[in-house]
């Protein structure tokens, strides 16, 4: 299996890239799937095909997915959600308006980071192509996986623990929502799929980043600057 992101500076033709790129593994026998992590989905204009939340199929060997975060949230964070929802509700906000200030900020670059982790671990497909939002996204997408593993194994621990013991008294002192073990067990799911992912994206043999360039001044240079983060990151880039 391969796993290829393509990233680079907005407007330089990274879905293209990447379209063409999936739609060759294909015709070459792969099963292939490519998806966008870009908020402004412009895949199923690239194919003049409309795509969804769920990998469609677009031609022999060859599906495409545009990610939407109310999709993902459903699938993935909903015990999470309806927490974080009944706290703000109780806070006094409208039950609309809390659902949806209950999506916090990286939850989009969470769920497309499972999104590749689930594809991996079924071994449903055997190219994943990814075309990454620009760069700075992108970059902030793969710094995830480290990021949250420190507040898997410092935080959340202690934080179950004090809930554990505060839950009773909480709720025989305070009308507020407590999180249940549910919760806790949802966000050490989240974490383990993410730690994993971590693993998988050290692999060169399986995962690598292509930078999509075109011959202008700025767009070469933040190229060479992302060069290098990623190999600091330790991501392989391979062309």
């Amino acid at each position: 299996m391969r796993i290829v992101l393509f990233t680079g500076k907005g407007g330089v033709g990274k879905t293209s890239v990447a379209a063409a790129t999936a739609l060759r593994a294909s015709e070459m026998g792969y099963k292939a799937i490519v998806f966008s992590t870009d908020a402004a989905h412009s895949l199923g204009d690239s194919f003049d095909f409309p795509l969804g939340p769920e990998p469609v199929a677009i031609a022999p060997n060859l599906w495409g997915q545009e990610t939407d975060l109310s999709h993902s949230m459903s699938t993935y964070w909903s015990k999470i959600q309806a927490w974080l929802t009944a706290i703000l509700v109780w806070r006094g906000v409208d039950s609309t308006v809390a659902q949806e200030i209950a999506i916090l900020p990286g939850m989009e670059e969470l769920a497309n980071l499972l999104y590749i982790q689930k594809y991996f671990e079924t071994g449903e497909y055997q190219a994943i192509i990814v075309d990454c939002a620009p760069t700075g996204e992108t970059l902030r997408l793969l710094s995830f996986p480290e990021m949250l593993r420190w507040w898997m194994d410092k935080v959340l621990p202690w934080e179950r623990r004090a809930a554990t013991v505060m839950r009773p008294l909480a709720k025989r002192l305070l009308d507020m929502p407590f999180p249940d073990d549910g919760v806790f067990e949802s966000t050490q799911e989240l974490f383990r799929n993410l730690d994993e992912l971590s693993t998988t994206f050290a692999d060169p043999d399986v995962v690598s980043v292509r930078l999509v360039v075109n011959p202008e001044k700025m767009v070469i240079k933040e190229a060479q600057r992302t060069h290098t983060y990623l190999s600091l990151y330790g991501y392989s880039t391979d062309m």
